[in-house]
């Protein structure tokens, strides 16, 4: 398979501040151990990962100093969030806020097994295209806390995206009796990524810009496949298919589409147009409806954020 590269993502948003620096025992005039939240709650992460990676530093008298190169952080039912506690933290030294530190920095990736590289300003995840959530991988936006901030010398609180974006089809069929849909099958205008690595660059000093480099390893022209669904009978709303894909955001996906899909004993096809490609962290619902005149037509998309809030307390993510 020809290997691709494709800038895909470019996007500013807002720098939050948080943060840590280096010290085997905390003297006086330091503040208590540094620690991580999550900004979603626990119920909401706990079938996506168990652990993440994390990369920090801290500046005093403007020198920055790196002090988790990729620390592991795992969860703990007990501790919570921990880097001391579970496999791969035996090397890891305990942080001490610096309370004469002006600022920190941290990003991260999860799960760990998906984290291939993570320095100071970038963070390579490992991708596939997959209809199991646990596989999917996710990164954080990038934290700064400053001296002067309400946040300094609490917890470090981190806000995971999907690197996914999701994929779905919702079904509409006014009928009396009901019906069934099988054989659900949508297939591409062209090849998709089904594996990749996706590299992530911060820049931390203009506007907390960044963006995102595919590097694409494995293709496929294969429809994508859907469960059958049932249809209740007088059903005023669409209904969802079980299982979403999570995909690879690859550029390429954008272009003519088909639908094939077997009800009532018949094959029915219709062609729709995807205008943009997909996104990060997005989720896109794709809206069909089976007429009375046994036509089978596009309605349109739905889309939104999925898994947490935007990095803009709920403005959107804005991807170029």
């Amino acid at each position: 398979m020809t290997m691709r590269k494709r800038t895909i993502i470019s996007f500013a948003l807002l720098l939050y501040v948080l943060a840590s620096c280096q010290n085997d025992d905390p003297p006086a005039e330091e503040g208590k151990p540094l620690s991580f939240s999550i900004q979603q709650t626990r119920a909401g992460l706990s079938s996506l990962f168990e652990d993440f990676k994390v990369w920090g530093s801290c500046t005093v008298n403007d020198a920055g100093t790196t002090v988790m190169p990729g620390y592991r952080v795992n969860y703990d039912p007990t501790a919570g969030w921990t880097y001391s506690l579970g496999e791969g933290t035996e090397s890891q030294t305990l942080q001490y806020w610096n309370l004469s530190a002006s600022m920190y920095r941290f990003h991260a990736g999860a799960p760990v097994s998906k984290v291939k590289g993570i320095a100071e300003s970038s963070l390579v995840l490992d991708m596939k295209a997959t209809t199991t959530l646990s596989e999917t991988c996710l990164y954080s936006q990038p934290r700064e806390v400053k001296r002067t901030d309400a946040e300094f010398g609490d917890v470090v609180n981190l806000n995971f995206v999907y690197a996914n974006a999701r994929v779905n089809l919702a079904f509409k069929y006014l009928s009396d009796t009901g019906t069934s849909i099988t054989g659900i099958r949508l297939t591409p205008p062209s090849p998709y990524a089904t594996a990749a690595t996706l590299q992530l660059d911060y820049n931390w000093t203009y506007s907390a810009a960044y963006s995102g480099t595919l590097d694409i390893t494995a293709q496929s022209s294969d429809a994508l496949t859907f469960p059958d669904i049932d249809i209740p009978a007088n059903a005023s709303e669409a209904v969802t298919t079980a299982i979403p894909w999570y995909m690879i955001p690859d550029p390429s996906t954008a272009g003519k589409w088909k639908l094939s899909i077997t009800i009532g004993g018949e094959t029915k096809e219709v062609e729709f147009t995807i205008s943009e490609p997909w996104q990060p962290g997005r989720s896109y619902v794709y809206r069909f409806e089976y007429t009375t005149e046994a036509n089978l037509i596009f309605t349109g998309t739905a889309t939104e954020l999925f898994v947490g809030e935007s990095p803009e307390n709920g403005g959107e993510h804005y991807f170029n």
